[in-house]
């Protein structure tokens, strides 16, 4: 086994970290722009972690499995994922009526900053 299951645990922590780290920090910043904005940028960016996390927690988290079920969780771990940002993302549209590049920007940034975090060694 080349990955032990404490290293895979490290590496969740780190891709949940540094995303969420650069979507506060990115979200402060646009408060010059606009409070709507930085609320756009923080919601969408906040469930793209969010989602991050519970995607790893579900894939990771039911221990040694056959080969299907360990395939199984790792397409529920995605599903749950992107549910979670299309539900931000409908909040953000529909209901809150928060501008759409930020919107757009919050997920941009929390997968960008979140594959720079499992692409570090």
């Amino acid at each position: 086994m080349l990955n032990s299951v404490d290293a895979g645990r490290r590496l969740m922590l780190r891709a949940a970290v540094y995303p969420l780290a650069a979507v506060a920090i990115t979200s402060l910043g646009l408060l010059m722009v606009g409070p709507r904005y930085a609320a756009g940028l923080a919601l969408t960016g906040f469930a793209t972690v969010l989602g991050g996390w519970v995607a790893a927690r579900t894939a990771l988290g039911g221990g040694i499995q056959a080969a299907g079920i360990a395939m199984v969780r790792l397409i529920l771990a995605m599903v749950l994922k992107w549910v979670l940002v299309f539900v931000a993302l409908a909040l953000g549209f529909g209901l809150w009526r928060l501008p759409p590049l930020a919107l757009l920007a919050g997920i941009a940034i929390g997968l960008i900053f979140q594959v720079l975090a499992l692409a570090r060694r």
